[in-house]
């Protein structure tokens, strides 16, 4: 009975191994650049990122799991005697499906709802990392004689994965897939 046991755990511990670094390929995400500009009295985002998606996210899209993106800003006022202080937060988020009978790629920005359709996932990859004039805050909010920064960092959202498909996913590398928090300046006209 003891033999039998040894056994068993024993292949379960290598079947878990497997599953969590399996197609352990290296991909990741990287924002090239960002910058932001006043148009119209409001401080908006033009922005270039690079999402390349591992062989285990691309091979769950392609097999009906909707992959969420989530974009995270951060305004933050420059202090020197203090933590530097939070003007606002933004959630910029977004979901890719693949629908098998038609072969195409449905992108839904969750935060306005709008969807997008696209013949290969390279497009849609392709189309969310080009960010151009987007609305951050507005100008009357930043005070002109202080400093602000503008943080982001992109992720994918491992909580919006089917809930069986989770405990793989919080353990293997190939799901875990951010970018570096980038840093960019909010300069405030004089």
């Amino acid at each position: 009975m003891r033999v039998y046991l040894k056994k068993f755990n024993w292949k379960l511990v290598i079947i878990i191994y497997l599953l969590i670094y399996s197609n352990n390929s290296v991909a990741d995400f990287f924002i090239n650049y960002a910058n932001i500009d006043l148009i119209n009295n409001i401080y908006v985002l033009d922005a270039n990122i690079n999402y390349e998606l591992t062989e285990t996210a691309k091979e769950a899209l392609h097999n009906g799991i909707s992959l969420v993106l989530i974009l995270n800003i951060t305004i933050q006022r420059d202090r020197t005697y203090l933590w530097d202080k939070t003007i606002a937060k933004l959630k910029l988020k977004y979901e890719i499906k693949y629908l098998v009978l038609s072969r195409q790629y449905i992108l839904k920005y969750l935060n306005t709802g709008i969807t997008e359709t696209f013949l290969n996932l390279s497009a849609v990859l392709n189309r969310l990392g080009k960010i151009k004039d987007y609305p951050l805050i507005d100008k009357d909010i930043i005070d002109t004689k202080a400093n602000y920064w503008v943080y982001l960092k992109v992720s994918l959202d491992i909580e919006s994965l089917p809930i069986v498909l989770r405990p793989i996913a919080y353990l293997s590398p190939t799901w875990h897939l951010n970018s570096d928090w980038y840093l960019c300046p909010l300069q405030a006209p004089n």
